[in-house]
Formats: structure tokens, C-alpha cells, sequence
């Protein structure tokens, strides 16, 4: 049976696409956002849409009110002054805790990061992330933890900025290009949260979400290139030159890259051990769907026919 579940971030690109996956499972779905009005294209989905502040907890209580779920999606890729990583990141998921326990939200499927001890230690973002795990963990919620290598897909904002980067000149600067990741498909992403719904055998678990294969940075966008049908020559970008560029794009509204994220950077995005767990299915291949994102998309059809083929398998 259908389940009423509240998403908290759940406007931006990984929440649009569980949002749309849990609506076809037959799920009634609520989404929050400071601002709703950006959303309306998801009310034609049958997708309710209400306000709220994760960093002053106003509207979640609401929102999560006679919910069976709840899915807390909320993370930043940059800091600004009235949004720090442990407002959206650690005091948020308190606020969330708070208000779930409070209600009587019986589930919650919390979004984390896939983060290396180093990058734990050493960066903001990933502080802020492994407390808010802490506090998930302690909390007297069936709570499942996930934590995602890179994503990408349609709109996502890897492939795309790299998009737009390239989109002129025949040399691409590229920080950290040897840096390795295991990038995962934002509708295997989707899939895995939306199958862990009122689903008891996930409770308790936390699960790393990255595609099978590792590859550097550069590696990646060399493939992305092609699958632009661009030739581009991909140039590492010395240490000393990103931290001059971390510098200056600070004081831009949107920054290139921050000091934290050249932190994070410095330090592997790969599983150790089970990369996808097979409770979920398997992850698409990176390399074979690069054409079809660079050309458009048809993302919907094609997880249709995989969660055809999958259901079909079984079946059999």
C-alpha cells in the first residue's frame, strides 16, 4: 500500500527524481522548500509542495504531520553566512530528529556522503555530515543512512558545469584531476531510497550507493567530452593555482570551488567493500549512459525498462 511521505530538500535535482519515482510506486508525496514557488512544475505530478526552513525548523512540524516517512535529503555545497554547514547539515537533522519523534514519524531515510576518514576530519562539509550521522544513529527512529559517491544525471550539477565550462576554448583546466570516484546514477540513487519505504529490513543500516566502476577525474571528463562530441585537451591545474582561484571565487556570489572543497578533493570518493548493495539492485554504467544524458535525457524511460527488466528477472 501507498505511504504518505514528507521529502525535506526534495526540490533539488536528487529529490525531484525520488520524488517523481515514489508518486509512480503510489506513494502520496509532500516536499518542502524555503521556496515552493520554485517548484510548481513538480504540482502537475501530484506532488504537494509546502514551505519550510531547515535552519530555523519553521513549516517542517507541519509538513511531516501524519507522515509514514520521512526523507531528509538537505545538504550544501557551499556555506554562506546565514546557511553554515551545521545549521543545514548537524542542527538540521536535530530539528528533523526533534520534529519526527515528536510526531510520530515511524521512519527516516537520511542522504549522507560517501567521505573517507581524512575528509572527515580534515573539511568542514565532512564534519558536518558524519555528526549529523551521530546524531541519526541515537536517535529512537528506524533510520537508514545513505551514503552516495558522486551523482550525476540530467540537471545535476557535475556533468552539466563541466557542460558549460567546455563549452568554448580547446583547453580544460581540471583541479584534482587524479582523484578517484565511483559515480552512481541519480535514478539508482532514487530507487534505493524509495524501495527502502516502510521496508523493515533496511532499518538500522547504513549503505554506501556508488556505481561499479572507479575512475579519476579526469578519466570522467575525458568521457564526458566524448560523449559531447568535443575535443578538449584536459590540463591538471597545479595546487598552487586552485587555491588562488579557491581565494578569489569566495567573495562570488556562487563560487567556482571553495577552500573546503579543495580540501575535500585532495582525498579518494571510493567504497570500501560492497559499492551497491544488491538489496537495491544493480548500478548503471557510467560510461554507456554518458551519450544519452548528453543528449538529452529520456531518464524516465529508461529506468522504466530497467525496473521492468528487474521485475521480469525475478519473476523468472
Amino acid at each position: 500500500m501507498g505511504k504518505r511521505i514528507c521529502i525535506i530538500g526534495g526540490t533539488g535535482f536528487v529529490g525531484r527524481v525520488i520524488a517523481r519515482q515514489a508518486v509512480d510506486a503510489g506513494h502520496q508525496v509532500i516536499v518542502t522548500s524555503r521556496h515552493p514557488e520554485r517548484a510548481r512544475d513538480m504540482l502537475v505530478k501530484g506532488i504537494q509542495v509546502l514551505k519550510s526552513d531547515i535552519t530555523t525548523g519553521k513549516g517542517i512540524a507541519q509538513a511531516v504531520q501524519d507522515c509514514d516517512t520521512v526523507i531528509n535529503l538537505v545538504g550544501l555545497l557551499f556555506p554562506t553566512r546565514k546557511n553554515t554547514f551545521e545549521e543545514a547539515h548537524t542542527k538540521g537533522a536535530k530539528r528533523i530528529i526533534e520534529v519526527c519523534e515528536n510526531a510520530g514519524v515511524s521512519q527516516l531515510l537520511h542522504m549522507s556522503a560517501l567521505l573517507s576518514e581524512d575528509a572527515i576530519s580534515h573539511t568542514e562539509y565532512g564534519k558536518s555530515k558524519h555528526q549529523a550521522e551521530e546524531l541519526v544513529r541515537q536517535s529512537d527512529l528506524n533510520w537508514t543512512i545513505f551514503r552516495p559517491s558522486i551523482i550525476y544525471g540530467e540537471h545535476d550539477s557535475f556533468l552539466m558545469r563541466f557542460k558549460s565550462l567546455s563549452a568554448t576554448g580547446s583547453v580544460l583546466p581540471v583541479i584534482a584531476a587524479d582523484t578517484k570516484f565511483q559515480p552512481v546514477w541519480v535514478e539508482d540513487v532514487a530507487r534505493a531510497f524509495v524501495s527502502s519505504i516502510a521496508n523493515p529490513k533496511v532499518t538500522k543500516h547504513v549503505y554506501t550507493l556508488a556505481g561499479n566502476d572507479v575512475y579519476t577525474l579526469k578519466t570522467m571528463l575525458n568521457m564526458w567530452m566524448k560523449a559531447l562530441g568535443r575535443e578538449r585537451t584536459l590540463i591538471s591545474m597545479p595546487n598552487i593555482a586552485a587555491k588562488i582561484l579557491a581565494s578569489i571565487s569566495k567573495l562570488l556570489p556562487v563560487p567556482v570551488i571553495t577552500n573546503d572543497q579543495l580540501k575535500l578533493l585532495q582525498y579518494d570518493n571510493i567504497a570500501q567493500g560492497e559499492a551497491f548493495p544488491n538489496i537495491f539492485g544493480s548500478p548503471s554504467s557510467f560510461e554507456s549512459l554518458l551519450p544519452i544524458i548528453a543528449s538529452g535525457g529520456q531518464a524516465t524511460h529508461i529506468q522504466h525498462m530497467l525496473d521492468e527488466a528487474r521485475t521480469h528477472y525475478r519473476k523468472s
